[in-house]
């Protein structure tokens, strides 16, 4: 008999967290350490706005279209929170 072996990713390795799904309204939370500078200045250009999961990408990251912004950022699960949408 012959034993098949995979090799895991790292992201089988984390604990898994409640998901966002396409089309889940939510906002940005600004989450940085300071050392991640660019981090922090690439969210702040999405506080208080609010958007829609667009697409979902592993390792638990989202392309998120920001209507006001008409624009989509990539976040990662950390730093977005769930939102009611206002029209």
């Amino acid at each position: 008999m012959i034993a098949v072996v995979q090799q895991l990713t790292i992201f089988d390795a984390l604990p898994k967290k409640a998901a966002f799904v396409v089309g889940d309204t939510v906002e940005i939370v600004v989450n940085v350490e300071e050392k991640e500078v660019e981090d922090y200045y690439y969210l702040q250009d999405f506080v208080g706005l609010k958007g829609r999961v667009v697409k979902m990408i592993p390792g638990l990251q989202y392309e998120v279209q920001f209507k006001k912004k008409d624009r989509i950022g990539i976040l990662r699960h950390e730093e977005l929170k769930r939102s009611e949408w206002d029209e």
